[in-house]
């Protein structure tokens, strides 16, 4: 059985998936399986994950009628064999060291998540891939590991510091994690509503620093698109992250209010004054309201977020006003 299963999802992405698909053949760490779901695509993203497959044993495909990434994920998580779990998007790479490195972060803490930092760069942008063993740095100390609570982790995740973030990629998980746990089908936002309560259920978390996972930013992000009352439920899920988190330790509380608060600022400057997104708006405007004074006195909230909590006493039209011009 191979140590790590890696699921990738794959719908319409042919324009990048060969590009994904050659950073993680050419990981430095070789025992792994590489399991391609193709989510009901329409463009030759088959054939190109066929054409790995039929070169490399290791990549196994399977298709499925369009269900949405979570669905997609669970298929794969599935059938997944490895001993660590981890998922790659599939208009996103992976640096050369992505596995070895988790890895060994993982096996020396004794962790049950390991996560590594990020770079983002854009659709049509150029990115360097970052340099693997076989280097003319190889020689060069690795970076270390950070190790973590599940508390700190999530608390870190929640107040937005990408130290870890709660993105589902990026990581390298322990597959018991999984073995009653799938991504919620249908819903926008499925990273925040899984992989918070991913990070509560491990023994412990690793975060190592440096640009193991590269994140492609596209112009047909759930962000970058018009909001729908489906993209709204993003309030729903940060409020119950509110609740989940009640009672286990004061910091994490507050992280968990700083995401509320700045999931009502999203909510405000991505819909418009309408009557369909009334509820959504006034909510969040009441919890704008009812955490400002923290966000502006935390240590660790996010500038931005202290900037808005100031501009909120100014009313909830000049906060919608700055929101849409600035944030």
């Amino acid at each position: 059985m191979p140590e790590i299963s890696v699921v990738i999802p794959v719908y319409n992405t042919a324009k990048f998936l060969a590009q994904c698909l050659d950073s993680i053949v050419h990981q430095t760490f070789r025992d792994f399986e590489a399991i391609i779901v193709d989510d009901g695509s329409t463009d030759n993203s088959i054939e190109i994950a066929r054409d790995y497959a039929s070169r490399d044993s290791r990549f196994h495909i399977l298709q499925q009628e369009n269900k949405g990434l979570s669905e997609a994920r669970n298929t794969g998580i599935n059938i997944a064999r490895g001993e660590w779990f981890t998922f790659v998007d599939s208009d996103d790479m992976i640096a050369p060291a992505f596995f070895e490195t988790l890895l060994n972060a993982a096996k020396a803490a004794h962790a049950d998540i390991a996560c590594g930092g990020k770079v983002s760069f854009g659709e049509t942008s150029e990115v360097n891939m970052p340099e693997g063993k076989n280097s003319e740095n190889q020689n060069a100390a690795p970076p270390k590991a950070r190790v973590l609570t599940p508390e700190d982790a999530l608390a870190n995740a929640l107040f937005q510091n990408d130290s870890p973030d709660y993105s589902a990629w990026g990581k390298l998980y322990s597959a018991k994690l999984w073995q009653k746990r799938r991504f919620p089908p249908g819903k926008f936002f499925e990273d925040m509503a899984t992989i918070p309560q991913v990070f509560l259920d491990s023994t412990s978390v690793t975060f190592t620093p440096g640009p193991l996972y590269l994140y492609r930013k596209r112009a047909s992000g759930i962000l970058a698109t018009p909001y729908t009352l489906k993209k709204a439920e993003l309030f729903d899920i940060a409020e119950s992250i509110c609740s989940f988190v009640r009672g286990r330790g004061k910091k994490l509380e507050c992280a968990a209010q700083s995401n509320l608060f700045s999931v009502s600022c999203s909510i405000l400057k991505r819909t418009p004054d309408t009557e369909e997104f009334a509820d959504y708006r006034a909510k969040s405007w009441e919890n704008i309201k009812k955490f400002r004074i923290s966000a502006i006195f935390s240590t660790q909230n996010r500038l931005r977020n202290k900037i808005a909590a100031v501009i909120s006493f100014l009313g909830k039209k000049n906060l919608d006003s700055v929101l849409r011009r600035f944030a």
